[in-house]
């Protein structure tokens, strides 16, 4: 037995959770190790010591707040876990609600028939149509962000110098009643 596994079984004693031959194997351990032997020592005397203590009640008030928090806590687990069991199930019956409508216009449309007879090659030109859309999207976000963020960071300049003034105006006001 390693000096690990032997610290590990001395706690495991002390909570009395530990069976003949384990404490047997600890025992033929401590007999032969000198460290574990201190450590055991110390782990009793500190058992000892901690056994010995009084137990104060804890006041009404925190152990209130206490169960409070772990009532707010597990409240949030459970909202949580139902709002993505909700999302989730949203998402599965619109498939399931959309997912004929959309094939009854692919075949209105004539696509669903090219799109099942032709195979890979029509799919991949729909993917290369999908594809010059992204590009071109990116490029007009491109050519679009830095004049939309300018326009963004004047209105907030703007908005915050306003509400200064109000404010001030505000302060002016109440000093002069």
């Amino acid at each position: 037995m390693q000096c690990k596994q032997a610290s590990e079984m001395m706690s495991i004693r002390l909570d009395g959770h530990i069976d003949e031959k384990e404490s047997a194997l600890l025992d033929e351990h401590l007999a032969q190790c000198q460290a574990c032997q201190t450590e055991w020592q110390k782990l009793q005397a500190l058992d000892c010591l901690l056994s010995a203590a009084p137990m104060i009640q804890s006041p009404v008030r925190v152990r209130v707040q206490v169960m409070a928090r772990l009532e707010r806590r597990d409240q949030a687990r459970r909202a949580i876990i139902g709002g993505t069991l909700l999302t989730l199930g949203t998402v599965a019956l619109s498939l399931l609600l959309i997912a004929p409508v959309l094939f009854g216009l692919l075949n209105a449309t004539g696509i669903a028939p090219v799109l099942i007879y032709g195979g890979p090659q029509a799919l991949s030109h729909l993917l290369a149509v999908g594809e010059n859309l992204g590009c071109t999207f990116v490029g007009l976000i491109g050519r679009l962000a830095i004049p939309l963020a300018i326009l963004a960071l004047c209105g907030l300049v703007s908005t915050l110098t306003l509400n200064g003034l109000w404010i001030g105006a505000m302060r002016r006001l109440r000093a002069s009643r």
